[in-house]
């Protein structure tokens, strides 16, 4: 599978990183056209699609950005109402609920290009729950072949690996496994439109392992199915950020001063640059992190993201 764009400048997931304030936020997205970056990363609508929203999405964007819309917020919510709400659920009701939330994103994907003039979501990413025992990768199956079926204004559907449950450990997200979530694109008729994405912080705390991140980017490459990767960390100890093996978006360790609150990070210089060896051919590359504390100025938020966008860079260099 290939993206529908190849980018050389990353993208960056702001939204998690964002001010809490609306007034702080906009100037936060206003000075992001400060940074190297190709696009954003943007939640899914939980809500009607309207002009509004839609304009306020567009006025945050610099010429030439791409959009990657993320369900999982939208996900997270929604499994706190039905725990068995997901693409892949057994339960009919919940799995449609579930695909009534991506044509909601598909739309905004529409709506997008036709107040814009161009397609500009390149990609949606949607997520394998509720997990096993309330979903199957056959259900899931059914799901990505109903989507893949639709008209989605240009964009791929990038089925984001979250951590899967494992044996004796509490998971964070405990959706499908990788293998599982491949099985059923390929069941799904692999189409153009469907492909696979990873996230190093997720992937590493589903194996408490940071080799797992490099493992799946691999098995994603070896399947024709990489179509994003991004770097997002985690810890094996208590940080600002919460518990060990948390899925809280910690930034990178390194040198930069910037990343010095984020040194129990295990995404380093090693890990990025290792797993940007196993990514081929060049999907798209996304930064996603939060920072503490919570109350940091817009300079700090602006200097961690510049710091874990150089570290990227310099190591795909």
């Amino acid at each position: 599978m290939s993206p529908t764009t190849q980018v050389d400048r990353p993208w960056l997931g702001a939204y998690a990183m964002a001010p809490s304030a609306p007034a702080d936020a906009e100037k936060f997205y206003d000075a992001l056209g400060e940074l190297s970056i190709g696009g954003l990363e943007i939640p899914t609508p939980d809500a009607v699609v309207d002009s509004g929203s839609v304009a306020a999405i567009a006025r945050r964007l610099q010429p030439g950005w791409r959009v990657m819309l993320t369900a999982i917020p939208l996900v997270m919510g929604r499994l706190t109402a039905d725990a068995g709400y997901g693409l892949a659920s057994a339960a009919e009701a919940s799995r449609a609920h579930a695909l009534d939330d991506v044509a909601r994103a598909v739309e905004l994907a529409r709506r997008l290009a036709d107040l814009t003039g161009e397609a500009r979501v390149a990609a949606i990413e949607v997520h394998s729950a509720p997990g096993p025992g309330l979903g199957s990768a056959e259900a899931l199956a059914r799901s990505l072949e109903a989507i893949a079926g639709w008209d989605l204004a240009g964009a791929s559907i990038l089925l984001e690996h979250c951590d899967a449950l494992v044996l004796g450990q509490t998971a964070s997200k405990g959706f499908l496994t990788l293998s599982e979530e491949i099985a059923a694109i390929r069941a799904a008729g692999q189409p153009d439109s469907l492909g696979v994405a990873i996230n190093w912080g997720r992937s590493a705390i589903e194996r408490r392992d940071v080799r797992a991140p490099v493992e799946h980017v691999a098995a994603a490459v070896d399947a024709g199915l990489l179509g994003a990767v991004v770097f997002s960390g985690a810890s094996d100890k208590d940080t600002e950020w919460g518990d060990a093996w948390s899925d809280a978006h910690i930034p990178s360790s390194g040198a930069d001063g910037a990343l010095a609150a984020s040194a129990a990070s295990l995404l380093d210089d090693r890990a990025v640059s290792q797993t940007l060896a196993a990514a081929c051919p060049d999907p798209i590359l996304a930064v996603k992190v939060s920072v503490r504390p919570r109350e940091a100025t817009i300079d700090h938020r602006l200097a961690v993201a510049r710091a874990v966008l150089n570290q990227l860079e310099a190591q795909r260099a």
